[in-house]
């Protein structure tokens, strides 16, 4: 069989264990894991869901151009960047939009530089296409936090892509919009493309988005989904933002059909709700602060993080501890450091719970 020979020997990194998301189904703990919906969904998605015309309209086959969703999007967006609604592109969640990306900007020959930990999935479809990836390695002694002129110094003509993940996952810390624009500058003079996925910046807040930088720079793509802030995990919407330059290039190599139509009409949805947006930020400040402080005062590690990203990482001081072991004997399940570039075992990934006594309790029995 002629497939292709990078893969031949190319194991899968990833946080996605199958083995495990089968045993979750009968797990009683707490699941700080990842993909908790506990925080509800818009009220306007609910109305939709209500009054939607379910037996019928299911059938339909809706606007494959997503027009609605598109438009949606740059009225959201509008206070930031002035977008055309060809600049957006749908898809089956942001993941899929970043392979899309990928198809436009990598072969084998070519370089994606970014920094590590971050999102490893998509680490691992760079290496699925047979391109190189280089990563800057955040100091554990400085608790992972991001510095942007060491990322800089890395930016050369070599590279095609350049990635970054804010907030990063899984430190959950956020790079400011200064720092992100210091490094699109440089990356402009090298001929290089910065790629910001946002999957979790509906946390933060719209001011420190990249989408601020769309039109003053040609070499910005930014990335958002539903699935975290809207709490759409089961509908798996999500979106690009590209240059008006970039745009063209992303339609040749694009699916129709990507999303069901009733998904991208819930999206819509959504974005009108602006209000459980603001209070979503205020629950997670709230029980992060609670979880943190009590995580040190027994001595736990923190990484650099900002406070109201719903996801952190945790540490022992112990390196030989196998912290998902330790919390899972203690009915926690988390997603262990190995799964990251840059991370040992004694280092694990927590997605913030309902309520920080819950998991702080468990910790003390």
């Amino acid at each position: 069989m002629k497939v292709k020979s990078h893969l031949l020997k190319l194991e899968r990194e990833s946080f996605i264990d199958k083995t495990e998301l089968v045993a979750l189904q009968s797990f009683s703990g707490l699941n700080c894991r990842g993909g908790s919906r506990h925080f509800g969904v818009p009220q306007t998605v609910v109305e939709f869901i209500k009054q939607y015309d379910w037996t019928s309209k299911m059938w339909q086959l809706g606007d494959s151009t997503y027009e609605g969703l598109r438009q949606q999007i740059c009225m959201y967006w509008s206070d930031c960047a002035e977008l055309e609604s060809e600049q957006i592109k749908i898809g089956y969640g942001s993941m899929q939009i970043l392979e899309r990306i990928n198809k436009i900007f990598l072969s084998p020959a070519a370089k994606v530089l970014g920094y590590a930990p971050q999102f490893i999935e998509y680490v691992t479809e760079i290496l699925m296409c047979g391109a190189d990836y280089k990563a800057v390695l955040l100091d554990p002694e400085k608790n992972f936090k991001f510095d942007a002129n060491r990322l800089i110094k890395e930016i050369s003509p070599d590279y095609c892509l350049l990635y970054i993940d804010n907030p990063n996952n899984p430190t959950g810390q956020l790079i400011s919009i200064i720092e992100i624009e210091e490094i699109v500058k440089e990356a402009l003079k090298k001929n290089v493309v910065v790629l910001v996925d946002e999957a979790y910046a509906d946390y933060v807040g719209k001011e420190n988005s990249a989408v601020n930088l769309i039109g003053k720079y040609p070499n910005v793509i930014v990335t958002r989904t539903f699935t975290k802030g809207y709490q759409f995990a089961g509908i798996r919407v999500g979106y690009g933002i590209l240059p008006s330059e970039l745009s063209d290039y992303y339609d040749k190599i694009d699916i129709p059909f990507c999303v069901p139509a009733v998904g991208s009409y819930m999206a819509r949805e959504a974005l009108l709700d602006q209000k459980f947006i603001a209070s979503l930020k205020e629950q997670v400040k709230s029980i992060k602060g609670t979880l943190l402080s009590g995580l040190r005062k027994k001595d736990f590690l923190v990484s650099d993080t900002h406070e109201s990203c719903p996801i952190f990482l945790l540490g022992h001081k112990d390196q030989g501890c196998d912290l998902k072991k330790f919390l899972l004997e203690r009915g926690i399940l988390t997603v262990t450091g190995n799964d990251y570039m840059n991370i040992n075992q004694n280092h694990v990934r927590v997605t913030v719970p309902a309520r920080a006594e819950d998991f702080l309790n468990r910790l003390s029995e």
